[in-house]
């Protein structure tokens, strides 16, 4: 099934003109093989608005799927339109003016750059269905967290705060954040497959996840991107701020911009020789510093094969690995050394695999999608977490 599958969609490439007649390089047969090993429900890789390849999967029943995180990306965009139209004066306007009630303490010094580049210092659970879903308004819950770091000192990925995003688009655009997308951004661009499917009781959108789409709408979503914020001759967005979203976002994360990640041309990983003594001096639980005491010294060639070495080891106790290094206040890069080449590509990107690819220099856009599993599964391997690597190849003569 899967090979006939790839080569349907490989016919259906070829037959087109420009760069889909090469659709059969290696390179492109490569990723399509993969995509589908790794259970994707849906790929589109597109070159300047033309077809390269793609594929479906012929058992989802549904058009649109969940981008979970990727919807951050997006969110950063309502907030470009916001700028570009001047409700939000800058990305370092405080957002005590949105909510007076931040106008007292450190949380005075919060800007919505710091929601965009997660270094506002709001206190933060990473897994979401310990805090964040049990609450009824996902605004209040930020707006009524404590500090765990002062504002713009530490990179911290962070949906709590995100969800604030959500209140501050409303605020500044006087209405609910998933109309005013629908409004000034799906249908300007045709997205006629685009809406909100995550509210909170309150019946705010979240803005950490949320965003359903098919393929095509999230492609047109990678062509503003690589246009600057022009769609079909119109500047939707101001070119000034679509080069600050997808720059370094802080000092403090040179692979994060404004909730866009920046895929670099190379990323070697080197755990650190005494992983187990820095995370013994942090008091992780020893059961748990055994389980990746494997890893101690060893070199990863990308990032992708260091998530699956670490996966791999962690086994079943993935959960609890994640939570202690949260609860203990350890970064990345408290635990590896990341060498990393030039930025060449920006990506939006969701649990269990949603991708966005832009790469500027070749004018490709990619997408990745996969439907949410009956059961609750580890991002790898149904993550395909070097996808993005592989659409960089794509250009590569």
């Amino acid at each position: 099934m899967r090979r006939l599958a790839l080569s349907v969609l490989l016919a259906l490439s070829q037959a087109g003109s420009g760069w889909a007649a090469d659709a059969s390089s290696p390179a492109v047969q490569s990723l399509m093989k993969e995509a589908i090993a790794q259970h994707s429900s849906s790929v589109l890789v597109m070159r300047d608005g033309k077809v390269l390849a793609q594929y479906r999967d012929p058992s989802l029943k549904t058009s649109g799927i969940d981008m979970m995180s990727a919807t951050k990306s997006v969110v950063a965009l309502g907030v470009g339109l916001l700028v570009t139209d001047g409700k939000i004066k800058s990305l370092d306007q405080p957002v005590s003016d949105f909510y007076p009630e931040w106008r007292q303490g450190q949380k005075a010094a919060i800007t919505v750059r710091m929601l965009l580049n997660h270094t506002s210092g709001l206190q933060n659970v990473p897994y979401a269905p310990a805090e964040i879903y049990p609450a009824p308004d996902f605004v209040q819950l930020a707006l009524a967290a404590e500090l765990s770091d002062p504002p713009g000192t530490k990179f911290s990925y962070n949906n709590k705060a995100m969800n604030l995003l959500s209140g501050v688009i409303e605020k500044a655009s006087g209405k609910p954040m998933d109309k005013f997308l629908e409004e000034r951004l799906f249908k300007p661009m045709g997205m006629t497959n685009s809406s909100w499917g995550e509210y909170d009781k309150a019946g705010h959108p979240q803005a950490m996840s949320g965003w359903v789409t098919d393929a095509a709408d999230a492609a047109r979503i990678g062509q503003l991107v690589l246009d600057d914020g022009r769609w079909q001759g119109r500047q939707l967005i101001s070119a000034s701020f679509m080069k600050e979203m997808t720059a370094q976002g802080s000092p403090l994360s040179p692979k994060y911009g404004l909730l866009w990640w920046r895929v670099p041309s190379y990323s070697h990983t080197t755990v650190r020789e005494d992983l187990t003594s820095v995370l013994t001096s942090h008091g992780m639980d020893a059961s748990l510093v055994a389980l990746l005491a494997p890893l101690q010294g060893k070199y990863f060639a990308s990032n992708a094969d260091f998530v699956k070495a670490l996966v791999n080891a962690a086994g079943s106790q993935l959960r609890a690995v994640q939570t202690a290094l949260s609860d203990h206040k350890l970064a990345a890069s408290d635990l590896v050394k990341v060498d990393s080449g030039p930025v060449v590509a920006y990506e939006a990107e969701g649990y269990l695999g949603q991708y966005i690819v832009v790469v500027p220099a070749t004018r490709i856009v990619a997408v990745r999608q996969i439907a949410s599993p009956a059961t609750e599964v580890n991002p790898w391997p149904w993550g395909y977490d070097n996808f993005g690597d592989e659409v960089i190849k794509l250009g590569a003569k």
